[in-house]
C-alpha cells in the first residue's frame, strides 16, 4: 500500500512538474512569439549588381542597371537604395524590369523620393519673428520600397517570384543618380490591434511624465516644400507667441500627396507601453478626414496605425490613437531613441478614388470623342446620333451610371467624403440619365456634361489631397490625454489680449542690423508677406554680414511715383514692371547703372545677352533684370497620339495641325492680352501678343535704328500683321479664351503661352500629368534650312533710385540680389513655403538651372531662352502696345484692311514718340 501511495504521490508530483514545465514553455513561446511580432525580422535577399564593376553604379539618363538574385518561391517587396547626385533634385523616376519584361504596366514608371532635412536651426530675423530653417537634401544612401505613387495601392507593390535565378533590371528615367544595391525583402506582415494587444501582457504600462515631440523640429522628410511653418493665431500650438511669428509646426498645405513622408525622432526613458497623441489642425477638408500613416522605427506596430483619421474643424485639436470603441491603442517602445514618420495615404478613400477615377477617365474619353463630332457648343437644330457614331457611346454611358450610383451609396452609409462630392457625382448622374433617356437629343447635354465630367475631376484629385499641420506628439501614460496639454482658459485669453495689443503696436518694416553705425538702405516691395520673410531671412542671413549693410524693408502697395512726390521714396524697387524704368529715367529721378565700374561684368555673369534691353535709355542703362519671362508651345500628347499628329515646327506646319485640329472640332491658342486697364501697357509689347515675336522672325524691329519712330509701316511689318491677324480672321482661332482651361478639357490641345504655365499645370491639373509636354515655339525656315524661331520676352527689373545717398551700398545690395546663389534661394524657400506655383522666373539662367526640373522640360525652356530677343522701351512706347492693340481689333472687326489699320495706328504712335522725346530732351 505504501509503495502504491508512494508511486502516487510521484505521479501526482510528476503532473504537476510537467503542467509547470508546460506553462512556463507557453509563456516563452508566447514572449517569443510577442518579440517576433514586435520586432518583425524581415527576410532580406540582396541582388547582385552585374552591369558593372564596383558595388555601386552611376546611372545616367536611359541607361540601366542589371541584377541578379536567387530566390525561394514566394511574394517580394523590392526596396532599391539609392544616392542623389544632384543636390536640387525632387524625384527620381525608373522603370523596373524582371526577366527582361514590366511585371506590370505601373511598373513602367515608378518615382523614387529624395529626402529633405534642415540645414540648422530656425531663422531669427531683427524684428523677432523667424523663418523656417533652409532647405538641403539628406547625404549619403537612402532607400525606398517600390509602390503606387497615386496612392490607389495603399502597400508597396507585391512581386510572386518562382524559385530560382532572376534578374532585375533598374532603367533611369530622369536625373542622374547612384544605385547602391537592391533588395528582395518578405512583405511586412501588420497584425490588427487585438492580436498584438494580447501579446503585450508581458509588459509594463508607463507611468512618468509625458514626452511631447515639437513637429517642427522634423529629422527628414520626403519634400523641400515640408518645412516647418509659423501660426500665432492659438494658443494651443507650442511654442506660441502672439506678438511675433515663431516656427512652431509643420505639414499644412504643403503635406498633401499620397507618399509625402516626415520622420521625427525622439527619445523614450524606459522600456514599456505607451500612449499616443497629436496635437493638430485640420481646416482643409471640409466635414471630411485626412488620413496618415504611422511607422514606429520603420515598422507598423498594428493595423489601425495603417489609416488615422484626423477629422474636420476650425481651429487646433487634439487627439488620442485610440481604437472605434474609444479603447487606447498602445505601442511599446524600449529605452532609448527612436523614429516616428507619418505618411500621406489614401487609407479607406483608396477603393473608393479608383473607381471614381476610371469612370472620369472613361467620360473624358468620351467627351473627347464627342468633341470631335460635335465641337464644343453643338447646334441645338442639328441631329448628331452620337449612339450611332460613336459605337460604345451607350454602354459607357450606362456602366459609368451604375458605378457613380454605386459610389453615392458608399457616401450616404457614411464615407467620409467632402459632403459636395456627392452633389457633383448626383449631378452627373442625372445627365447620364439624361442622355440616354434620349439619345437623339444626348447632344444637347454636351456642355452641361463636360462641366460636370471637368468638375469630377476636379474633385477627384482634390480628395487625392490631403493636407495637414501637426504642432506636436506625445507618447504618455495611459491615463494621460493629449487634450489635457492644450492652453487653459486663463492663458487662451492672455494670449489673445497681448495680440489685439500688438496688431496697432508692431512695426512691420523690417531692418537687418539694428542698433550698428553701418550704411542703411531702405528698399520697397510690393509683394505678399511670405515673399518679404524669405528676402528678409536671406538678407539677415547672407548680404548684411557679409556687406556689413543695414536694409530697411517696407512692404508697400503704392507705387513709385508716390513715394517720389511726397518725397518718402526709396533706395532700391525690386521687380519693377518692364515699361516703367524708362519713363523714370527720362524724367531723371533714376540713377544710371553705367556709372559703375562692374556694370559689364553683372550683365554677362548673370543674363542672357540683352536682358538689359529694355532698361536702355539713351547712353544709360537704368534697370538691371530680376524677372525674364518668354513662351513656349504646349500640347497635349495623349490628342496628338490619338489623332497621329507631329509637333509643328514652323508656321506652316502648325497652320496645318490647326487645321485638322479645327476639322475634328478643336482649335488651337495663340498668346492675346487685352488691354483693359492702363497698367497692362507696362508689360511691354513683346509680352502680350505674338505679334512682335512673327516681326523679329521675319528680320523686322518695332523701333528704327535711332528708336525715335516705329517701323510699324515697314513693308516686313505689314506682312507680319497681316500674317498675325490671319490667324483669326483666316484661320478661325480664338482672340480671347482662357487657354488653361480648354487644355485642361482638351479643346484647345495646341498652344503657345508663357512658360509659367508649366508651374500651374503641374499644380492645378494633376489629371494632365504624363499627357502634355511643351516645345519652342514655331519659327521661320530660312534658305539654309535652319528655323528661326527668335521669341520676344518679357519681365521685370529692380532699379536705384538717383535721390540715394547709399548708392555704393545699393549696388552691392542690386549685384547681390540679381546673383544666380540669391534668386536660386529664394525661389527655393518660396517653394518650401507656397509650393511650386510660387517658383520665381528670374532672369539668372543659372539660378532657373539650378531648380528641380523634368530634365525634357528644362532642356526645352533653355533651348527656347536661347531664342528669345528683348524689345527697347523709348519715350512713348506705351502707346505702341495700344497701337497695336488697336490695329487688331479694327482688322477683326473688318473696320479697315491690316495694311491700313496698321499703318494707320503706326502714325499715331510716332506722334508721341515724337512728343515725349521732345517733353524730355
Amino acid at each position: 500500500m505504501s509503495t502504491n501511495n508512494g508511486g502516487k504521490r510521484s505521479n501526482f508530483l510528476a503532473g504537476i512538474l510537467c503542467l509547470i514545465l508546460v506553462i512556463s514553455c507557453f509563456s516563452i513561446t508566447a514572449f517569443a512569439e510577442s518579440e517576433d511580432v514586435l520586432l518583425q525580422e524581415e527576410k532580406t535577399v540582396e541582388a547582385v549588381l552585374v552591369s558593372a564593376n564596383g558595388s555601386d553604379l552611376l546611372l545616367k539618363a536611359g541607361e540601366s542597371a542589371l541584377f541578379e538574385a536567387v530566390l525561394e518561391d514566394g511574394e517580394y517587396n523590392v526596396e532599391l537604395f539609392y544616392e542623389s547626385t544632384v543636390d536640387t533634385a525632387e524625384k527620381y523616376s525608373v522603370g523596373f524590369y524582371v526577366d527582361g519584361k514590366l511585371p506590370f504596366e505601373d511598373c513602367a514608371d515608378i518615382t523614387l523620393p529624395t529626402f529633405w532635412e534642415d540645414d540648422g536651426a530656425s531663422r531669427e530675423l531683427p524684428n523677432g519673428d523667424e523663418i523656417a530653417p533652409a532647405q538641403k537634401q539628406k547625404s549619403g544612401t537612402v532607400s525606398v520600397r517600390f509602390s503606387d505613387s497615386s496612392g490607389i495601392v495603399v502597400e508597396p507593390y507585391r512581386f510572386a517570384l518562382s524559385a530560382g535565378k532572376h534578374t532585375f533590371a533598374i532603367k533611369n528615367l530622369g536625373q542622374d543618380f547612384k544605385v547602391k544595391k537592391l533588395c528582395l525583402v518578405s512583405p511586412e506582415v501588420i497584425l490588427p490591434y487585438e492580436q498584438v494587444r494580447k501579446r503585450y501582457s508581458a509588459f509594463e504600462k508607463y507611468d512618468g511624465k509625458p514626452i511631447t515631440v515639437e513637429c517642427e523640429n522634423a529629422l527628414y522628410r520626403t519634400s523641400s516644400s515640408l518645412s516647418p511653418k509659423s501660426d500665432r493665431s492659438s494658443a494651443d500650438v507650442s511654442p506660441s507667441n502672439p506678438v511675433h511669428s515663431v516656427v512652431n509646426y509643420i505639414g499644412g498645405e504643403s503635406w498633401v500627396n499620397v507618399g509625402d513622408t516626415i520622420v521625427w525622432e525622439f527619445e523614450v526613458p524606459k522600456d514599456g507601453l505607451y500612449q499616443t497623441g497629436f496635437s493638430f489642425k485640420q481646416s482643409y477638408v471640409i466635414n471630411g478626414e485626412v488620413f496618415r500613416q504611422m511607422k514606429i522605427d520603420g515598422k507598423t506596430p498594428f493595423s489601425e496605425a495603417t489609416n488615422i483619421g484626423f477629422p474636420y474643424k476650425g481651429g487646433w485639436q487634439f487627439k488620442d490613437l485610440v481604437s472605434e470603441n474609444g479603447d487606447p491603442l498602445l505601442i511599446y517602445l524600449t529605452k532609448g531613441k527612436h523614429e516616428i514618420s507619418l505618411s500621406v495615404t489614401l487609407a479607406q478613400t483608396s477603393d473608393f478614388l479608383r473607381r471614381l477615377g476610371s469612370v472620369v477617365e472613361d467620360l473624358g474619353n468620351l467627351y473627347l470623342d464627342i468633341l470631335m463630332i460635335t465641337g464644343e457648343t453643338p447646334d441645338a437644330n442639328r441631329d448628331y446620333e452620337l449612339h450611332k457614331q460613336i459605337p460604345d457611346f451607350v454602354d459607357i454611358l450606362q456602366k459609368s451610371e451604375k458605378e457613380l450610383k454605386a459610389l453615392e451609396s458608399e457616401i450616404a452609409n457614411g464615407l467620409a467624403i467632402n459632403g459636395e462630392v456627392e452633389g457633383s457625382i448626383r449631378n452627373m448622374i442625372r445627365i447620364i440619365g439624361q442622355m440616354t433617356g434620349s439619345l437623339y437629343e444626348a447632344h444637347l447635354q454636351v456642355q452641361s456634361f463636360c462641366s460636370a465630367q471637368q468638375t469630377l475631376s476636379a474633385w477627384l484629385y482634390d480628395m487625392r489631397k490631403m493636407p495637414l499641420s501637426i504642432d506636436r506628439i506625445f507618447f504618455s501614460s495611459p491615463e494621460d490625454t493629449a487634450g489635457s496639454l492644450k492652453a487653459s482658459f486663463f492663458e487662451k485669453l492672455v494670449f489673445e489680449c497681448k495680440r489685439f495689443v500688438a496688431a496697432f503696436s508692431r512695426d512691420y518694416s523690417t531692418s537687418t542690423l539694428k542698433g550698428q553705425n553701418v550704411p542703411v538702405i531702405k528698399l520697397w516691395v510690393n509683394w505678399g508677406r511670405d515673399q518679404v520673410k524669405v528676402l528678409s531671412n536671406l538678407i539677415y542671413s547672407d548680404f548684411s554680414p557679409n556687406h556689413n549693410v543695414n536694409v530697411v524693408i517696407e512692404q508697400v502697395n503704392t507705387t513709385l511715383v508716390q513715394g517720389i512726390i511726397s518725397g518718402n521714396s526709396p533706395d532700391i524697387y525690386l521687380h519693377m514692371s518692364r515699361s516703367e524704368p524708362v519713363n523714370l529715367a527720362m524724367r531723371g529721378v533714376l540713377y544710371d547703372l553705367k556709372q559703375f565700374d562692374d556694370f559689364d561684368r553683372v550683365i554677362s555673369d548673370n543674363f542672357k545677352p540683352g536682358a538689359e534691353t529694355p532698361y536702355l535709355y539713351q547712353d544709360g542703362c537704368y534697370a538691371l533684370p530680376d524677372m525674364q519671362q518668354f513662351n513656349v508651345m504646349f500640347y497635349r500628347e495623349d490628342i496628338f497620339n490619338k489623332l497621329n499628329l507631329s509637333v509643328p515646327k514652323t508656321w506652316e506646319e502648325y497652320i496645318s495641325v490647326v487645321a485638322f485640329l479645327q476639322r475634328n472640332k478643336m482649335n488651337a491658342y495663340l498668346p492675346y492680352t487685352k488691354i483693359a486697364a492702363a497698367g497692362t501697357v507696362s508689360v511691354g509689347a513683346g509680352g502680350l501678343t505674338i505679334f512682335p515675336t512673327l516681326l523679329m522672325q521675319m528680320g523686322g524691329s518695332i523701333y528704327n535704328k535711332t528708336k525715335d519712330a516705329t517701323l510699324l509701316a515697314s513693308d516686313t511689318s505689314v506682312k507680319a500683321f497681316t500674317f498675325w491677324t490671319d490667324f483669326y480672321t483666316r484661320y478661325s482661332q480664338n482672340a480671347q479664351a482662357n487657354f488653361y482651361n480648354k487644355f485642361r478639357q482638351g479643346v484647345m490641345p495646341l498652344g503657345i503661352s508663357n512658360y509659367t504655365l508649366c508651374f500651374t499645370l503641374k499644380a492645378g491639373a494633376p489629371e494632365l500629368d504624363g499627357k502634355w509636354k511643351i516645345a519652342p515655339i514655331p519659327g521661320i525656315q530660312t534658305e539654309d534650312g535652319t528655323i528661326n524661331n527668335v521669341c520676344a520676352g518679357s519681365g521685370s527689373g529692380c532699379v536705384l533710385m538717383k535721390s540715394s545717398k547709399e548708392k555704393n551700398a545699393a549696388w552691392e545690395f542690386l549685384k547681390w540680389w540679381v546673383s544666380a546663389n540669391t534668386q536660386y534661394h529664394y525661389s527655393l524657400e518660396l517653394e518650401a513655403i507656397l509650393g511650386e506655383t510660387a517658383r520665381v522666373s528670374t532672369a539668372n539662367v543659372e539660378a532657373v538651372s539650378r531648380l528641380s526640373w523634368e530634365p525634357e522640360m528644362l532642356e526645352v525652356i533653355l533651348s527656347q531662352w536661347d531664342q528669345v530677343k528683348e524689345i527697347e522701351e523709348v519715350p512713348g512706347s506705351y502707346y505702341v502696345s495700344r497701337s497695336i492693340d488697336q490695329a487688331f481689333w479694327a482688322t477683326l472687326n473688318k473696320k479697315s484692311s491690316a495694311k491700313e489699320a496698321i499703318e494707320e495706328w503706326a502714325e499715331v504712335s510716332d506722334i508721341e514718340i515724337e512728343r515725349k522725346i521732345k517733353q524730355y530732351s
